[in-house]
């Protein structure tokens, strides 16, 4: 093994810390590398015993218009068992960013490629410099169109700009619905909402909870059960303090009694939310259940 192993291409912005604690650098137990893909695992010590992956190949798929690179969150994943490794997962999945816990991140800040830092610092710079070329342009060509709008629409944009601007979230979405019962109104809704920007529905199964979601909406991908009645109990530590428990997933949540402005007991449980599991659906086509991690780690017994 490397002494150095480094993920190509690995630098801090390609992940977001979710969590504002530090821990030290967790054991490196794995760091496979085959040309830019990086398979690496990590043993974090905390509350337990965690186990911290780093799969995938960082890949840039876009720059920002202050000349910062925008990464694939498909192509590269880090994930960590710890119960908040579970909630940094939904968050990635939400924003189309990688979010880490600080188990995670003290392991990805343990293996960044400072031959890659280099060579974004210096893209970032001509970049920059490209960005205010183009900057420019830009409000030069909205100055050309609000002259043109003033002309053709005279004091539309203000009519427009004053009723958005008075109306609710709610109520414009009320508006839009609307405006597609009427043949003017859904041509003009077409053209302000093209197929790139509002693909047509494609749904496909889930096999893990069976529910059919939309790979082109980023808020349908989030595959989870809640916490079967049946399998939870009411635990309590002493007259005050109350815990539920899941025997389907051994989480605990719903906690009664405990002030979040004290100082955590060492054997106080944590909330870890309303559900068994939080993650990615997969497709039914080519789904095993047998080796699906996330369903081997639910008890499904009937006791």
């Amino acid at each position: 093994m490397n002494s150095h192993p480094i993920i190509p291409g690995l630098v801090k912005e390609a992940y977001v810390a979710g969590s504002r604690h530090s821990v030290p650098s967790p054991d490196l137990t794995r760091s496979d590398v085959d040309g830019t893909s990086a398979d690496f695992e990590w043993e974090a010590i905390g509350s337990d015993v965690y186990k911290v992956v780093a799969k995938g190949s960082v890949v840039i798929i876009g720059w920002s218009g202050d000349g910062r690179p925008r990464f694939d969150s498909e192509s590269f994943h880090a994930t960590c068992s710890c119960p908040d490794g579970a909630r940094q997962r939904v968050e990635s999945i939400n924003s189309g960013k990688v979010y880490v816990c600080k188990h995670a991140k003290a392991a990805l800040d343990s293996v960044l490629d400072s031959a890659a830092a280099n060579e974004i610092e210096s893209q970032r710079k001509a970049r920059t410099a490209e960005a205010t070329v183009v900057k420019n342009y830009h409000v030069a060509y909205q100055e050309t169109q609000r002259k043109e709008q003033d002309t053709k629409f005279p004091g539309e944009r203000e009519r427009i700009d004053y009723g958005l601007s008075k109306r609710s979230a709610d109520e414009i979405m009320t508006l839009l619905k609307e405006s597609v019962m009427t043949v003017d109104g859904l041509e003009a809704l077409a053209k302000l909402f093209p197929k790139e920007t509002m693909p047509a529905k494609t749904t496909t199964r889930c096999g893990r909870c069976k529910k059919e979601y939309d790979h082109n909406i980023p808020s349908d991908q989030i595959c989870r059960i809640q916490h079967p009645c049946e399998k939870v109990e009411t635990e309590w530590n002493g007259s005050k303090k109350s815990w539920d428990h899941c025997r389907n997933c051994d989480k605990t949540f719903n906690l009664n009694g405990f002030h979040s402005w004290g100082k955590r007991g060492r054997n106080d449980p944590f909330d870890e939310g309303e559900y068994c599991y939080e993650d990615q659906h997969v497709p039914e086509v080519g789904y095993d259940a047998e080796n699906d991690p996330t369903i081997q780690m639910l008890d499904e017994s009937d006791y």
